[in-house]
């Protein structure tokens, strides 16, 4: 016991961040919401709008939003102001470390609006394969394997998780996509927190 608690203070600082702290808070938000602008055909004018969508398609400024796609983009705004997002566009460089994925995905996540998450250290389930949305047939992008490390920082839809996976102790992100969940997952971990 006292091994797994040393352990925990040594590494969950650095696996786990949260709240406003946490540098890529405010990046996540900005690439959940402009990802909906972005598939509403809205034309980025900045550095970083153009370096992470593409205004080939683009149709204005002035794009219509589905009633859904108008709530997530008003949710997403509403947690930045909560949380003091100020963001460089004039930057081209995102702090998202699962940014290779998140231009997979069909559906962007939501970040919690407090930032928390869970931590799982060492699955010890079977392989599952990681999707591209929070549907069955939305598209194999990557898997979490046995030994591996993830973490949630994200709201579920429905059943389904986005997670982002890591090595053991590690920080690279090596895969990350939706995946189906069982509420006892968390019993499948070496160690967990969150």
């Amino acid at each position: 016991m006292r091994a797994l608690l040393l352990f925990c203070l040594t590494f969950l600082p650095f696996a786990l961040p949260s709240g406003p702290a946490h540098a890529g808070t405010c990046e996540d938000l900005w690439y959940s919401r402009n990802w909906i602008m972005d598939r509403a055909g809205y034309c980025f004018g900045t550095p970083l709008g153009q370096t992470y969508f593409d205004n080939s398609d683009c149709t204005g400024k002035n794009v219509s939003l589905t009633s859904r796609d108008a709530e997530r983009v008003a949710e997403l705004r509403e947690i930045e102001q909560y949380q003091g997002c100020t963001l460089n566009t004039q930057s081209t460089y995102l702090a998202l470390d699962d940014i290779q994925f998140r231009r997979l995905l069909v559906e962007q996540p939501t970040l919690f609006p407090e930032g928390e998450g869970f931590l799982c250290m060492g699955y010890t389930g079977y392989g599952v394969s990681l999707l591209a949305g929070p549907e069955s047939n939305s598209g194999v992008i990557s898997a979490l394997e046995p030994g591996d490390w993830y973490r949630t920082r994200h709201d579920d839809i429905g059943a389904w998780t986005y997670i982002i996976v890591t090595a053991p102790h590690s920080e690279r992100v090596k895969a990350a996509g939706w995946a189906m969940f069982a509420p006892d997952s968390y019993m499948q971990c070496l160690a967990a927190a969150g």
